[in-house]
């Protein structure tokens, strides 16, 4: 369900929500110690709901083999960086999220509808938890302001994501759930993505994969995100074969989408065209790739430097070719997927 429903639930559970704080702190007015409890609750909820959303999101990936690589909730996040894990501070206004990667590709279906509604379950078990111990203290004659003063809000987190819905900002966990087990060609996308990634953890390249994952979903719409990451796949897929027009032909896709991209996927986007447009001449294209990106031909990415490979073996400057062709290799040692480190080794293999 999406539009006009589902705006006006989440503006009942917004009134709800305020409702309720509101009438906590009208019961603790008259009481400072209360007051100063209700207060503490209430900032509390704002921090502990998202956390135990996305923990649970995180316990149930890990019981199913798949591996947290970002986690945002507040203004914290977890991350992995060279296989490493890191910790920092992230926008608190930014939206709340969990991104996985599986380990293997078997039983995927049933893996990601574990992990779509983790985050349901682990939020919903805390939610019970401080309504069990509201009602304990009111039968012992007392009043816990600080759980009461998390109710409003951590019932209004956990609501929201309850019910089969999409938002303006996506689609809620009971929404992606359901979409698994009906088959909903999002869903069919991100059950592929998530077995092609799967494999390449298992050491395949993308050419080694079953055909069907690239191409059995339905057709999304460009706004959908796995859109782009489909697309991606097929690109790596075609290139792997040496097909170089119908690689093309998903950048030019992606391209179109232009307006739907993140500055990491137009980054990525300009590196694949460049790399194409090197092996088929295209210097026009070529030209307008790097200009737009002059500080990423900097970095120390391993496509980058294999591109800047292919483009002085095509000038002619065997030796800064090797060495680009070197330092990819090194930089080749960190990468922690082994099929795509596979994936380069065989596109670095190619520069002669």
């Amino acid at each position: 369900m999406k539009g006009i429903f589902a705006k006006i639930y989440a503006w009942l559970l917004l009134v709800c929500m305020l409702a309720g704080l509101g009438a906590v702190a009208a019961f603790a007015w008259s009481d400072a110690h209360n007051l100063i409890q209700s207060v503490v609750g209430a900032a509390a909820a704002f921090v502990l709901a998202p956390a135990f959303h996305e923990l649970g999101h995180v316990i149930f990936a890990t019981a199913n083999s798949l591996q947290t690589v970002y986690c945002k909730f507040f203004c914290f996040r977890y991350y992995r960086r060279e296989g490493k894990p890191r910790f920092g501070f992230a926008n608190p206004f930014a939206p709340d999220e969990t991104q996985v990667l599986p380990m293997s590709s078997e039983d995927m279906q049933q893996r990601a509808y574990a992990y779509a509604i983790g985050g349901l379950a682990v939020e919903g078990a805390f939610l019970f938890v401080l309504i069990t111990a509201c009602a304990v203290c009111w039968c012992l004659g007392a009043t816990a302001y600080v759980a009461v003063a998390m109710l409003p809000y951590v019932a209004y987190h956990f609501l929201l994501n309850l019910l089969p819905v999409e938002y303006p900002s996506g689609k809620t966990d009971a929404l992606v759930a359901k979409g698994i087990v009906k088959d909903a060609p999002a869903e069919q996308t991100l059950l592929n993505v998530m077995r092609i990634h799967g494999e390449l953890q298992s050491g395949k390249t993308f050419s080694e994969m079953e055909e069907g994952w690239y191409f059995s979903a339905p057709q999304l719409a460009e706004d959908e995100p796995l859109y782009v990451a489909i697309l991606d796949a097929r690109y790596s897929y075609y290139v792997e074969r040496e097909e170089y027009e119908k690689a093309f032909d998903c950048l030019k896709r992606i391209r179109a989408a232009g307006e739907y991209l993140s500055e990491q996927e137009i980054l990525s986007l300009e590196r694949n065209l460049a790399y194409l447009c090197l092996i088929g001449g295209n210097d026009e294209v070529l030209k307008t790739a790097a200009k737009n990106s002059e500080e990423y031909w900097r970095s120390d990415d391993v496509a980058v430097k294999r591109t800047l490979a292919v483009y002085m073996q095509k000038c002619g400057e065997t030796e800064r070719a090797q060495a680009l062709i070197a330092q990819a290799t090194v930089l080749l040692e960190k990468e922690s997927i082994p099929g795509l480190r596979r994936h380069e080794v065989l596109l670095l293999s190619r520069i002669k």
